[in-house]
């Protein structure tokens, strides 16, 4: 087997488990209650350019975060526009969508899997955090996600 044909990711450590619902306020509500989650802290609306299946997009979702299992939760409410999210709904779908691992060097890891002929579905960023999902739902059921925070560079004083 060529490197081509396997994608090793193996090493990469799961962060965060990312869930998407249509009422981010109501779920979290239930996952507080039922299961005894830390409040979610809520980010209210984010509106980001996205690349989404190739085209260039206007996004906007509600996030809340919150941490169980040793790991970051994160509900994903859509509001607009074409995304990943809202053709996870618009599937039929509520719930677990995908997990995220940090890395450095997002760039590499898309030419990666750019490689082993699994384009990423969706690339954004909010602020600093740049992100990339891959389809990976065939052999998985659920979607990778993978994240990098970028620094910013510091300009030299001359």
């Amino acid at each position: 087997m060529s490197d081509k044909d396997f994608l090793n990711i193996g090493n990469l450590e799961i962060f965060q488990l990312g869930y998407v619902y249509k009422d981010i306020d109501k779920q979290a509500k239930i996952m507080e209650k039922t299961w005894g989650m830390p409040k979610f802290a809520k980010l209210g609306a984010n509106t980001n350019e996205i690349i989404y299946r190739g085209k260039k997009s206007t996004y906007t979702t509600k996030i809340a975060m919150s941490r169980y299992f040793g790991k970051q939760i994160e509900l994903i409410e859509w509001v607009s526009g074409e995304g990943i999210h809202k053709e996870f709904l618009d599937n039929g779908n509520e719930g677990f969508q995908h997990v995220s691992c940090m890395v450095e060097g997002l760039d590499d890891y898309i030419e990666l899997f750019k490689k082993n002929n699994k384009d990423p579905v969706f690339i954004g960023s909010i602020g600093k955090q740049h992100f990339a999902y891959f389809d990976t739902e065939n052999t998985l059921g659920f979607l990778i996600e993978l994240q990098e925070t970028k620094k910013k560079k510091r300009k030299k004083n001359v």
